[in-house]
């Protein structure tokens, strides 16, 4: 069943990075830039935030494996339409209907949470946690090798082919789990985090390009908020609401989510400047001048270690609870941050510090999981799990703007690429921010 569900979260999770070895080949193909084909990346991320906790909360009260493989369904069919595309629209309609697929990993982990308990939970949770940040890492190599021998079109059937292996482990090995308590569904509520969360995400995602004072970007961020706070009060007054507000505003719970922001925003720092840095010809910017694949071999030892950092995590929060055991991960971040940021020209410091950072991530991710699956009731799970996956998705959406926004800014020489000075200031902000996420892992409720 662990196994099945797993590689229903690798696919997931490769899809998140598959395409960014193939962006060039897109711009090209398509005849576009690269604020434009950023959005192959965005719209999966978009609406990733806005599938994962409706489908979480659907699969609390009609089952989360039939929520899964809906879920599956729609991933396979949006990989079948990318790769069929004849333009960047149908592209972008493919991802989007990939992006249901983030909903993979909160619903498989309620499935784990159902059908075990004890160390085997534990466990379960470990491989699950690890398995996302290894297929986030490990897809930059193997999207870099498929683009360079075949084409971008092969990254979707790929994506696809996966999916219908993951629905086949499904079916074959995944029990059923009991139906929740029927009750009707909350569209207001439904509505009202779609808007919230499109609006908030689109204000992210576009405030480097279209300006962060600018009309449009403003304009967004009062819908996004207005729409979310509307959600509160809408569902505090609901008998079945889509999300339980009452539940997330537990202090250990809504602590919990506030660290899963600090866990997305640090590893897309390093997703969007590390390629940079890697694949740059050095005049008259500076990089280290390596090719797709290269590059994405020089980053696989840290997503390696995303999953070891999932797989020892219950181990160590066995051993000395898990506010240490998130001190430790956002530590590591920072240390592997820092690593970079003092020498960003030493292919071998960039290998070894980014290994850190992957250790960390995969501790983290496992703590965060195994503390919602703790803390959230049984019976909504897979819904609280999903607005965590909201969170992290709003904390990778962050990351990409303010990546771009630090290697562009006063860091451009004669025309070229990026300076060190740009490097060394973006990976001192992952630095900081993991600090900052360490000292808030300190306020968690220190628990065995």
């Amino acid at each position: 069943m662990v196994f099945s569900l797993a590689i229903a979260v690798l696919a997931f999770s490769m899809m998140q990075t598959l395409l960014v070895p193939a962006l060039p080949s897109l711009m090209q193909e398509f005849n576009i830039d690269s604020g434009l084909v950023g959005w192959v990346l965005t719209s999966y991320l978009v609406c990733g935030a806005v599938a994962a906790p409706i489908l979480g909360s659907l699969g609390d009260r009609h089952g989360h494996r039939k929520i899964l493989l809906v879920s599956l369904g729609l991933f396979v069919a949006g990989g079948v339409v990318a790769a069929l595309a004849p333009s960047l629209p149908v592209v972008l309609l493919g991802r989007v209907l990939q992006g249901a697929s983030t909903a993979t990993f909160p619903l498989a982990l309620a499935l784990v949470r159902r059908h075990t308990s004890g160390h085997t939970q534990a466990a379960a949770i470990g491989w699950l946690s690890g398995t996302m940040g290894l297929g986030a890492g490990a897809a930059l190599v193997v999207g870099g090798v498929i683009v360079e021998v075949l084409s971008w079109h092969w990254l979707f059937v790929a994506g696809a082919l996966m999916g219908v292996i993951a629905i086949t482990l499904t079916c074959v090995f995944v029990p059923a789990s009991v139906r929740g308590q029927a009750a009707r569904t909350d569209w207001p509520g439904t509505a009202l985090l779609t808007i919230g969360l499109l609006a908030l995400l689109l204000a992210i995602s576009q405030g480097g390009r279209w300006g962060w004072t600018s009309l449009p970007v403003l304009g967004l961020a009062v819908l996004a908020v207005a729409a979310l706070w509307s959600l509160v009060l809408v569902e505090r007054r609901t008998a079945a609401p889509l999300i339980d507000i009452r539940t997330l505003a537990r202090p250990a719970l809504a602590l919990t989510n506030g660290l899963t922001l600090f866990l997305g925003f640090v590893p897309y720092l390093c997703y969007v400047g590390l390629p940079v840095l890697l694949q740059g010809t050095g005049d008259p910017g500076f990089g280290l001048g390596l090719s797709v694949t290269q590059t994405g071999l020089a980053l696989l030892p840290g997503a390696i270690l995303v999953f070891l950092g999932g797989r020892f995590a219950p181990w160590l929060i066995g051993r000395i609870g898990a506010r240490l055991t998130a001190l430790i991960a956002l530590a590591a971040m920072g240390l592997g941050s820092v690593g970079i940021a003092v020498a960003p020209g030493s292919l071998i410091v960039i290998v070894v510090f980014f290994s850190f950072v992957g250790l960390g991530n995969g501790i983290g991710f496992a703590v965060v999981a195994e503390l919602i699956a703790g803390l959230a009731p049984r019976n909504e799970v897979a819904a609280a799990l999903g607005v965590n996956g909201v969170l992290r998705t709003v904390g990778s959406a962050l990351g990409t703007p303010v990546a771009t926004t630090v290697l562009a800014s006063g860091a451009w020489a004669n025309g070229g690429g990026p300076t060190p000075a740009a490097f060394t200031a973006l990976f001192a902000i992952a630095a900081a921010v993991s600090v900052v996420g360490a000292l808030g892992s300190l306020t968690l409720r220190a628990q065995h």
